[in-house]
């Protein structure tokens, strides 16, 4: 028969139906407000609908193959099969003590559900409220989990395939397990991951945004398993980087921050090591951190572009983070305290083993109760280079002035012992007093000189008086003529007896 069966309880009824129910090929369909079945139900093959609302079913629902729908807002339900076909769940209360099978499409925003076991096909569950007590699994093909309210009692799991799993909210208490493929893992603004994230074979990526410490401290293992894998963690913050394991790439990107306490190993069996990327707004801090690789015989990489902060442990100068592989700066900054005396003076210090130094990278040194000293031999060791590892000359620079008390304090690459090429040091020299201004010597006070007399004004001479017209003028009187002379010719002769 091809007649479209409906069954209907509705609501406030009473009635019970003892024994199992049973419908063919046809599309049917059964809306339960109340009542009871003390048995199962199976709608067969076709487009089946069933709508709980109220009520109890002590056996399954089992719905056959073909797309069915199952809408479920209240009641007790032992537990259901979907079957076969591109099926829809959608789940807003009630409970379901058993299992939820063979589904395809399913939206969960309350309610309670034993456990849940997707199977076959490409499969969608999305939770958002009530509870699933034990684990949500789904099958092969593209699956996409996503929590963002409610609580996982058990694991997420899911098989073969390029799968996706998101959590935003809500609780996971058990893994989440990928399988072989390439799949993804995010965890975004948050919820509760409580257990161990593995993400199994593939080229897998995880994205870790918008986190406090408190919620990623939950985790206790996000481990990429082998492959190319990238873990990318974005204004977060995190404090155990021994809890990221097998991942080739690693970033701090948008402010994010980690805290080094332990190791950071880079890289799988296959890889051997990988790369720490720290981007211009993020920092890397540590009190007795490393960055190592899987294969001990093998470099991990720091690529920094941020801030390396040796100095969050309060008054501490014996801070370190220890690069075994490469270090490269990218305008980046290294800050560290040191206690500026001598050369026997402690401080924070950047340590780089086997790889190399290289780029560009600006020291920030703050003194630490030092009252200055002038160091011999090579100084205040900052950035040790150890088992051969090699630096470039320009690889540090030091970003503030630093004096204490009658020295001035200034950066070197290399020191004089043996070894120590590659190494960079505080060095100390006296500061030079400023020149003198020179006093200037009095000279001898002159003897003041008399100031002269003023000289007479001369008296004014009598104007000339002009002569009474028609008067004639007297010429001057003309003295008498005198007798010449006589010559010595003209003396008379006189004869000498």
């Amino acid at each position: 028969s091809t007649t479209r069966h409906t069954l209907v309880f509705p609501a406030g009824g009473t009635g019970t139906v003892i024994g199992t129910i049973s419908y063919g090929a046809e599309a049917d369909s059964i809306d339960m407000g109340s009542g009871r079945i003390l048995g199962n139900v199976n709608q067969g093959a076709g487009s089946d609908t069933f709508i709980l609302s109220s009520g109890e079913i002590t056996g399954e629902i089992s719905q056959g193959a073909n797309p069915d729908d199952f809408v479920m807002s209240g009641g007790t339900l032992g537990s259901l099969a979907q079957g076969d076909g591109l099926d829809t769940f959608l789940m807003t209360g009630g409970t379901i003590l058993r299992a939820f099978e063979d589904g395809d499409r399913a939206v969960m925003t309350g309610g309670s559900i034993g456990r849940v076991d997707m199977k076959l096909d490409n499969n969608v569950f999305e939770l958002s409220g009530g509870s699933i007590i034990n684990n949500l699994v789904a099958g092969f093909g593209q699956d996409t989990i996503t929590v963002s309210g409610g609580i996982i009692g058990g694991a997420i799991s899911v098989s073969g395939g390029d799968d996706r799993i998101t959590v935003s909210g809500g609780e996971v208490r058990g893994e989440i397990r990928a399988s072989f493929g390439n799949d993804s893992f995010e965890w975004l603004n948050g919820g509760y991951v409580r257990s161990s994230v593995l993400m199994a074979d593939g080229n897998d990526t995880a994205q870790l945004y918008n986190l406090r410490e408190y919620l990623t401290s939950s985790n206790p293992l996000l481990d990429g398993g082998p492959g190319d894998d990238v873990l990318t963690f974005g204004n977060t913050v995190v404090s155990r980087p021994d809890h990221y394991t097998q991942w080739e790439t690693v970033n701090l990107l948008n402010g994010s921050q980690m805290d080094m306490t332990e190791a950071l190993t880079l890289g799988d069996s296959v890889s051997n090591t990988g790369t720490l990327t720290v981007d211009d707004s993020s920092t890397l801090r540590s009190t007795s951190g490393s960055i190592t690789a899987f294969n001990t015989a093998s470099l991990a990489t720091l690529d920094n572009a941020g801030t390396l902060d040796l100095t969050s442990s309060g008054s501490s100068v014996t801070d370190t983070l220890t690069v075994n592989g490469n270090y490269f700066g990218r305008a980046g900054r290294l800050l560290l305290q040191s206690t500026l005396g001598d050369e026997t003076s402690p401080s924070d210090k950047l340590v780089v083993s086997q790889g190399t130094i290289g780029g560009t990278t600006r020291m920030r040194v703050s003194n630490i109760n030092g009252l200055g000293a002038l160091t011999q031999s090579n100084g205040i060791e900052v950035v040790q280079a150890t088992r051969g590892a090699t630096s470039e000359a320009t690889a540090f620079a030091l970003q503030n002035s630093l004096s204490v008390g009658a020295y001035d304090y200034y950066l070197f690459k290399g020191g004089t012992t043996v070894g120590s090429e590659n190494s960079w040091f505080l060095r100390s020299a006296v500061i030079a007093p400023p020149p003198s201004e020179p006093v200037p010597v009095p000279g001898p006070i002159p003897t003041p000189l008399p100031e002269p007399a003023p000289e007479p004004a001369p008296e004014p001479t009598p104007p000339s008086i002009p002569p009474e017209p028609n008067e004639p003028t007297v010429p001057p009187a003309q003295p008498p003529p005198t007798d010449p002379v006589p010559t010595p010719a003209q003396l008379p002769a006189t004869t000498l007896p």
